[in-house]
Order: C-alpha cells, then sequence, then structure tokens
C-alpha cells in the first residue's frame, strides 16, 4: 500500500510590486525591465506599465508613519494595483475618519464606501483623493510627517510630487469611466453621477480650485433639480442633497453670485433635534439665507442710502430669518439638555462647540447686516470673545483625542469661518489678535476654507487697520475712516 502523499505546498515567491499590469493580470512575476519587461517579450505579449506610481522607500511600503489602524480593512474592489489598494486602504482608515471629524455623515461613511465597491469611477475617484490626503500629509522628504499637517502649503509642495501626479491619473480614469456609464440606461447611473459630483467637489476643493469645485457642484445640482419626482425619499439621494447644500453655503465666498443653489428656497419648518449631525443639517439651510441676506443689502447700503421701503423689507426678512435662528438654538440646546451624557460621544461634544460657535457668529452677521457704519461691531465684543474661547476649546479636544493629530482635510465648516470673521470686524487688539493666532496655529482645510490662505489675508487685513501699530492696548479704537468694511475671498 503506498504512502499517502504530502499536500503540495505552494512555493513562496516574492511578489513584484513595481510590476507592469499584464504580468499582474496574469499572476506571474515581473522582472521589471523599463518600458518592456522580458517576460511580456518571450510571450508575445503588450507590455503596460502604470503610468503614475507612487514612491517606494526601502520598506516597499509607499509611506510608512501613518498610525495603525484600529480594524482590518474589509474586502475592497477585486483587481486594482498595489498603489490603488493602498490608497483605498488609507481612505478607509484615515481619509474618511478625517473627512468626517465634525459630524457623521452617511454619505462618506457609508454611501461613498459602499459605491466605491460596486462602481469603478468612484473607486478611482477615493483613490485620487486619499493619494491627495498623503500629498497633504507629506513633508518635502515625500514621507508622512505628523507636525505637517497644513493643506495649502503641503499641497503646493505636491504639485511636484508622485502623489499628487497619482492622484490627478485616477482622477482622470474615474471622470473617463463616469461619462462611459452616463450612456448606459442603468437606473443607478443618477446616483453614480451624483456620488461623483461630490467626490470630484472635493477633490478640487482639497487641491484649491474652488471654481471648478462649484462647477461640479453646479452640475450635481442640476441633476437634482431636473427630475425631483425621481428623488426616493427612502434612498441615499436625501443625504447627497444635504451635501450639496452644505457645499453651496462654501460658494457664498469663494464664487461670485453663490450661493449657487436654491435647494432649500422654500425651507420647511424646524423638526425635532435627534443627533448632533440633524442639528447640523438643519442648520445649513439657515445659514444658506443668512448669506444670501447679508450679499443682497451689502450691495443696497453704500453709504446708508437705503430708502424707507427699503429698508422696511431688509428689516422684515432680518426679523424672519432671526426668528428661524433663534428657533434652532433653542431646539438645539434643548436636544443636548436632554441627552443622557453617555449618549454624546467626545466628538459629539466637540461638535456641538463648532456649532455654538457658528449660532454666535451667524447671529451677528445677520444682526450688523442693515448696519452702514463699522463702529457698530464694537458693541460686539462678548460674542467676539465667546467665539475665540470656543474655537481655543475645539482645537484643544484634538489634542486629547486617542492619537493627539488633529484633521488637516475636513469637508463641514468648523472654526475657520468664524475666526476669520472676528480677524476681519472685531478692533478689541487681546481678542482680535487671540484669533488671528489661532488661525495660524492650525494649518488646515475646511472645504472651501483655507486657513494657510485665510490666515495672511486677515494679518494683512488688520494691518490696514493699524492693528499691529496698537501693541497691547486693550482700549485702543480704530477710527470708522481707517476701517475696512468688506472683503472679497474670491481669489483665495
Amino acid at each position: 500500500m503506498d504512502a499517502p502523499s504530502q499536500p503540495r505546498q505552494r512555493q513562496f515567491t516574492r511578489r513584484s510590486r513595481a510590476g507592469c499590469r499584464t504580468c499582474r493580470a496574469r499572476h506571474v512575476k515581473c522582472d521589471e525591465t523599463p518600458d518592456t519587461c522580458q517576460r511580456c517579450v518571450a510571450s508575445g505579449l503588450r507590455c503596460e506599465y502604470d503610468l503614475t506610481r507612487l514612491p517606494r522607500p526601502a520598506t516597499g511600503r509607499a509611506l510608512p508613519r501613518w498610525p495603525r489602524p484600529a480594524a482590518a480593512l474589509p474586502p475592497g474592489p477585486g483587481g486594482g494595483s498595489v498603489d490603488e489598494r493602498h490608497c483605498f486602504a488609507v481612505f478607509y482608515h484615515h481619509t474618511v475618519p478625517m473627512m468626517a471629524s465634525w459630524f457623521d455623515s452617511e454619505v462618506w461613511q457609508r454611501l461613498v464606501l459602499q459605491m466605491s465597491h460596486a462602481e469603478p469611477a468612484v473607486y478611482h475617484a477615493v483613490v485620487a483623493l486619499s493619494a491627495l490626503h498623503e500629498a497633504a500629509a507629506a513633508g518635502a522628504d515625500g514621507e508622512v510627517d505628523g507636525a505637517a499637517d497644513g493643506a495649502g502649503r503641503e499641497l503646493a509642495l505636491a504639485g511636484r510630487s508622485p502623489h499628487h501626479r497619482f492622484a490627478l491619473a485616477q482622477y482622470g480614469r474615474a471622470m473617463a469611466l463616469l461619462r462611459a456609464r452616463l450612456t448606459s440606461h442603468d437606473p443607478l447611473v443618477r446616483r453614480l453621477a451624483l456620488t461623483c459630483c461630490v467626490v470630484f467637489g472635493c477633490f478640487e476643493l482639497f487641491r484649491g480650485h474652488s471654481e471648478t469645485a462649484f462647477v461640479h457642484l453646479q452640475n450635481g445640482a442640476r441633476i437634482l433639480v431636473s427630475q425631483p419626482h425621481a428623488l426616493d425619499p427612502t434612498g441615499p439621494e436625501p443625504a447627497l442633497a444635504k451635501v450639496f447644500v452644505h457645499l453651496d453655503l462654501h460658494s457664498a465666498q469663494f464664487s461670485e453670485g453663490g450661493p449657487l443653489l436654491s435647494l432649500d428656497a422654500e425651507a420647511p419648518g424646524l423638526e425635532p433635534i435627534r443627533s448632533v449631525a440633524d442639528a447640523k443639517h438643519q442648520l445649513d439651510p439657515i445659514v444658506n439665507q443668512i448669506l444670501r441676506f447679508r450679499r443682497a443689502w451689502e450691495s443696497l447700503r453704500p453709504e446708508a442710502s437705503l430708502g424707507v421701503q427699503e429698508l422696511a423689507a431688509g428689516l422684515a426678512e432680518q426679523a424672519r430669518i432671526q426668528a428661524r435662528l433663534h428657533g434652532h438654538q433653542v431646539a438645539f440646546e434643548a436636544f443636548i439638555a436632554g441627552a443622557p451624557p453617555q449618549a454624546l460621544s467626545p466628538k459629539d461634544w466637540r461638535s456641538a462647540d463648532v456649532i455654538r460657535m457658528q449660532h454666535l457668529g451667524l447671529a451677528n452677521i445677520l444682526d450688523t447686516g442693515l448696519v452702514a457704519s463699522e463702529m457698530v461691531y464694537d458693541s460686539c465684543l462678548p460674542v467676539y470673545q465667546a467665539i475665540t474661547c470656543l474655537a481655543a476649546q475645539i482645537t484643544r479636544s484634538f489634542q486629547t483625542g486617542p492619537d493627539g493629530r488633529r484633521p488637516n482635510l475636513v469637508l463641514d465648516m468648523g472654526v475657520i469661518p468664524s475666526l476669520f470673521w472676528v480677524c476681519l470686524k472685531c478692533r478689541d487688539v487681546p481678542t482680535r489678535q487671540r484669533a488671528l493666532d489661532l488661525l495660524e496655529a492650525w494649518p488646515h482645510r475646511e472645504g472651501a476654507y483655507d486657513s494657510v490662505a485665510m490666515a495672511p489675508i486677515a494679518r494683512q487685513h488688520m494691518e490696514r487697520e493699524g492693528h499691529f501699530l496698537a501693541g497691547d492696548a486693550a482700549g485702543w479704537v480704530v477710527p470708522e475712516s481707517a476701517r475696512m468694511a468688506s472683503l472679497e475671498l474670491g481669489t483665495i
């Protein structure tokens, strides 16, 4: 009787990480000969290398110093190069949590991840976004640097980096795949197009190309309003619509004629707030109305020349929005007071401070919208002091988190707009200086708001008003003639 045969063991061979795509598809080891490998020549096959690759340190990993993920990556889409799979893992473990640093997001934490497994266009779009995230988190040496958490400087350096070139290649591939899918009659194409508009818009925002980002935003909004009957209230499209409404708020400062959308022109009444993220979604349409009001009336009140009828109409509109904002504040504070302490996470408490800070800033923007004199802002000092205290508390909260890392890329508006507003309108020297210090101390991007770009603008604005000539004089008063009433941000 023959002895039972031993089970065959697969011989170990080291995989090629920089080989051609043809050898990877055949599951053979590439000899990595530049331009055309010898295995493809011998087999009479067309040898195709990836046009762009991420850098390969001695360890064989693209960027080795990310914090170790707490959980394993779920099965990703089939295929894909080593670089693509690496960037998808970065997207899952680092980019998504960072994008949702302020508020939980159904779109980023569920929908985009699901779509990236089913739709190649979304997969390559998120790979591009996470490659850009790595580029922003990388120092000049190409390695992840925890101290280099700025947005503007790193992205400027990234323009010459392999990560940036790889991100652009993936971005172009995603757009080509989307165009091919748009010709089909698949009913899910609408959802795919909306998702890609969101990811493409964020990609362009984080590159600093705000106008291009707003083009994607307009395209998505056009899809939403073109077939309103196709909006499934039980599907993911309402969550996507909320993202478009929020991104539209950024266009109010960075685009001519923004906000661009009127998706919430007839906004419904306030509903009970069930979560901190729900409070943010209900606040967004109110922010939209406040920014529209401010922009409309700033253009009508040069030298306080408003007529009686115009002023009456403005006061009525102002009172209507004030009542809505106040209703949101009351509902939000009632939700916080009624929530068991253990029901709110540290992230929820930080997000609650963000909303409170936004309440203060928005009320100040609205209340002063019909006043021509810049001297009125001197009576708002307690508001500006409260805003800077909340911003400092929010900033410190990241340092006490699990890894002590502050996000460098966030979708939602957080501390930057409020601190920038204080730098523009507060003329109290210590409070204004503290707001500028907070803005400069945390280089990061919140959608279209880039602190690296906006802090120098705020500093220049303060310098023109003589802020740095006053020293530490708490009682120093900037005369009306030296105050700058407006500042356009469209060139940032």
